[in-house]
């Protein structure tokens, strides 16, 4: 009788216990690779939960990528909008499905759902490992990396990036109240927004041309108590002392960069007009990972990932230098004549986040 040798599974390092690390994580393990996740913070999700929201077409997302999220959505159906002193509330729009969901340290937030799914697998996740910017560089060829918004992270892989300046509160608030709220108003060239789901709440306002200044904070946080009857606790900047997009430049977008394999914020795949990363980061992990097996195929999916990505960069552009009154009265001629049948095309240029639809060759 011949005894086959067992061969052992090779070793894959992931940095990052982030959406798109946890993904690529789920995918090696489940074709049999030994995977070992780096994540800086001591717990899944850091130490607070706060809201999310997103288009998602989670049906397709499981198929193709190998994961299970519905345990951390919530359907979400309409926003609440404020732009510059009119108030609008909007259905989303036909075609597209849309969720708010809680991200953190929650035991149903979306990283924590994936991770259970990655520990089911037998990847290892060493939780406290900050690694740095010279141990980065030194593991492996083919190691992914998926650090996030993470600016050191950027600055290593020399990718173009801009900085972000946010005033951000996260807590609890009430179940019943609107999922989303959104204002476009002076005090910023980007925009502020509370979202809500089940009790994780987070309201956020921010800017990437300069800091915000002391009373544009003041006038978000009265905003939201005067038209919502919304006041939260323990508004910080702390996010701008590490957070980047890369935003600079109209094309970068990187699967690979100095040998490593790149995924989710750190490889571009957000959304240029609102930032949404969720969808990105989900789709680029099962691409990170397709490339470790199949780098010309992956490169192929990864190219897919951002059709809009370039028209998208273009409107920002405009938007962070048109005069106040073109951008007041383009907003409002927008948000009067959408319809959620007749504009979806529209509203999903404008939300639309990379990965949202999977195409397959």
């Amino acid at each position: 009788m011949v005894v086959k040798e067992e061969v052992m599974p090779r070793e894959i390092d992931i940095v990052g216990a982030g959406l798109a690390g946890l993904v690529a994580g789920i995918n090696l393990a489940g074709q049999g690779f030994r995977v070992k996740i780096y994540e800086a913070k001591n717990q899944i999700g850091g130490n607070s939960s706060f809201a999310d929201a997103t288009l998602m077409c989670p049906t397709v997302l499981e198929r193709e990528l190998g994961i299970s999220i519905r345990e951390a959505l919530i359907p979400w159906k309409s926003a609440r909008i404020f732009a510059y002193g009119k108030k609008f509330t909007i259905d989303l729009p036909h075609l597209n499905e849309a969720y708010t969901m809680e991200r953190g340290k929650g035991e149903l937030s979306l990283e924590n759902v994936l991770y259970r799914q990655a520990l089911e697998k037998g990847v290892e996740v060493l939780l406290g490992m900050n690694l740095s910017q010279k141990e980065i560089s030194e593991l492996p060829m083919g190691t992914i990396v998926a650090t996030g918004l993470n600016k050191n992270t950027l600055e290593q892989f020399n990718i173009p990036h801009r900085p972000f300046y946010g005033h951000m509160s996260t807590g609890t608030g009430e179940p019943s109240r609107s999922q989303v709220i959104v204002y476009f108003d002076r005090f910023t060239r980007e925009y502020g927004y509370y979202a809500q789901c089940g009790r994780s709440s987070v309201a956020l306002v921010f800017r990437m041309d300069r800091p915000l200044l002391d009373e544009e904070k003041a006038a978000f946080r009265k905003k939201l108590a005067k038209d919502n009857g919304i006041e939260m606790n323990d508004w910080n900047d702390d996010i701008s002392t590490w957070a980047a997009w890369p935003l600079k430049i109209r094309n970068n977008i990187n699967l690979f960069k100095e040998g490593k394999i790149l995924a989710g914020t750190l490889a571009g795949v957000v959304s240029p007009v609102l930032n949404f990363g969720v969808n990105g980061a989900l789709v680029s992990g099962r691409i990170a990972a397709m490339a470790v097996t199949d780098p010309n195929a992956a490169q192929q999916e990864f190219n897919r990932l951002a059709p809009l990505y370039l028209p998208q960069f273009i409107f920002r552009r405009f938007r962070e230098y048109a005069p106040i009154p073109l951008l007041k009265l383009g907003t409002w001629v927008i948000l009067s004549t959408y319809s959620p049948g007749s504009f979806h095309h529209l509203l999903s240029f404008a939300l639309w986040p990379p990965g949202l639809k999977l195409k397959r060759g």
